[in-house]
C-alpha cells in the first residue's frame, strides 16, 4: 500500500506528460485584468515565406492538446500551424468552466442567464466580458506571438467550441476583419435569447461592401439536439435530492423530459445550420468563403474532436 492509502502504485521515474512541440506561459492581461496560460504548439518544420499559419484555440486547456498533435500530424505532410491555445492557470475543471464565462459572452442580463447545477451561484459579473477577451487577443497576445516565432500576420484563425463558438460568431459579425479564417464549433447560439444573430444584418452589408472578406467555417454534430442515452451524473443527483422518495425509473423519466425540453430550447443543429446557410447567402467579395458542415453521429461532445481536424484542414488545405 502507498502512504495514500491507495492500493495502487506509481511507476519508477513517472513524470507527467508534455505535449510534443509546446511549451507554455502565464500572460497578465491589462485590457481584461485577468491572466491567461497560454499554450503555444511549434512545428518542426520550416516556416513558409510569409510566416506559419496562426490558429488560436479558445478553451486551451481543454483544446490546445488536441490540436497541437494533430497540427504535428499535419506537419508530416508538409504544412503545419502554430497552434496559440488561450486557456487559464487552473487545472480544475469548475474553475476552467467558470472564468470561460466571463470571457465569451456578451453583455446579457441576469434574467437570461441560466443557473448551471455543476457551477457556483450566478453571478453577473462572471458575465459580459467578450469584447475585453477580444481586445486581449489581438492587441496583446497576437504582438506577443509575432515577437516570438515567425508567424503569419495575414493567415490568423479564431477557433472556438459550444459557448466559444457562439463567441467566435460574435467576434466575426462585428470584427469580420480581425481574423482571416473564423471556425465556430458547435456553437451556443441559444445564449441570451440568440442575441449573437441581431448583428448578422450589418455584417452582411460589411461583406458585400467589401470591407473585409473572412473565411467562414461552422460545425456541428448531427446528435447534438438527441437525448442522450446517458444522462449527466449531477443531473440525475440533483433530482435524487429535490426527489428522494420518488422511484429511480420514474426521476429518470423525468429527467429525460427535461433534458429533451432543454434541447429544442438550445436548437444546436437547427441553429448552426441555419448560420451556415444565411452566411452562405452573402454576396462577398472575392475571398469570403462561408461553409456549413454537419458531423453524422457526433454529439456535442464528441463533435469537438472531430471539429478540430476539420479546423486545420480549412485552415491549411483550402
Amino acid at each position: 500500500m502507498t502512504e495514500n492509502n491507495s492500493p495502487y502504485q506509481s511507476f519508477p521515474g513517472q513524470d507527467p506528460v508534455h505535449v510534443y512541440g509546446s511549451s507554455q506561459f502565464d500572460v497578465p492581461s491589462e485590457i481584461s485584468g485577468r491572466t491567461y496560460r497560454i499554450f503555444v504548439f511549434k512545428p518542426d518544420t520550416p516556416p513558409p515565406a510569409s510566416g506559419y499559419p496562426v490558429v488560436v484555440a479558445t478553451d486551451g486547456n481543454m483544446t490546445f492538446p488536441i490540436m497541437a498533435t494533430m497540427s504535428a500530424t499535419f506537419a508530416l505532410t508538409g504544412v503545419a500551424a502554430l497552434v496559440v491555445g488561450v486557456g487559464y492557470p487552473t487545472d480544475d475543471p469548475v474553475s476552467l468552466f467558470s472564468l470561460r464565462y466571463r470571457d465569451q459572452t456578451p453583455p446579457t442580463p441576469l434574467s437570461n442567464i441560466q443557473q448551471r447545477p455543476d457551477l457556483p451561484p450566478v453571478n453577473p459579473d462572471d458575465y459580459g466580458g467578450s469584447e475585453s477577451f477580444y481586445r486581449f487577443l489581438v492587441e496583446e497576445l497576437r504582438p506577443l506571438i509575432a515577437g516570438c516565432y515567425p508567424v503569419d500576420a495575414n493567415n490568423q484563425t479564431l477557433y472556438g467550441h459550444s459557448i466559444a463558438g457562439m463567441f467566435t460568431l460574435g467576434i466575426l459579425f462585428n470584427h469580420p476583419g480581425s481574423f482571416r479564417n473564423f471556425v465556430a464549433s458547435s456553437p451556443s447560439i441559444w445564449w441570451n435569447k440568440c442575441s449573437v444573430l441581431n448583428d448578422i444584418p450589418d455584417f452582411a452589408y460589411k461583406i458585400e461592401a467589401g470591407e473585409a472578406a473572412p473565411r467562414v467555417l461552422v460545425l456541428v454534430g448531427d446528435k447534438e439536439q438527441d437525448v442522450p442515452a446517458t444522462l449527466p451524473p449531477q443531473m440525475t443527483s440533483i433530482l435524487m435530492k429535490k426527489m428522494p422518495h420518488v422511484p429511480s425509473p420514474i426521476r429518470n423519466m423525468i429527467a429525460r423530459i427535461f433534458v429533451k425540453k432543454k434541447m429544442l430550447e438550445y436548437r444546436m443543429v437547427g441553429n448552426a445550420r441555419d448560420v451556415g446557410e444565411r452566411l452562405q447567402e452573402i454576396k462577398g467579395t472575392s475571398g469570403y468563403v462561408a461553409r456549413f458542415h454537419a458531423f453524422a453521429d457526433e454529439d456535442h461532445l464528441t463533435a469537438l474532436p472531430a471539429s478540430i481536424g476539420r479546423t486545420l484542414s480549412f485552415v491549411l488545405m483550402p
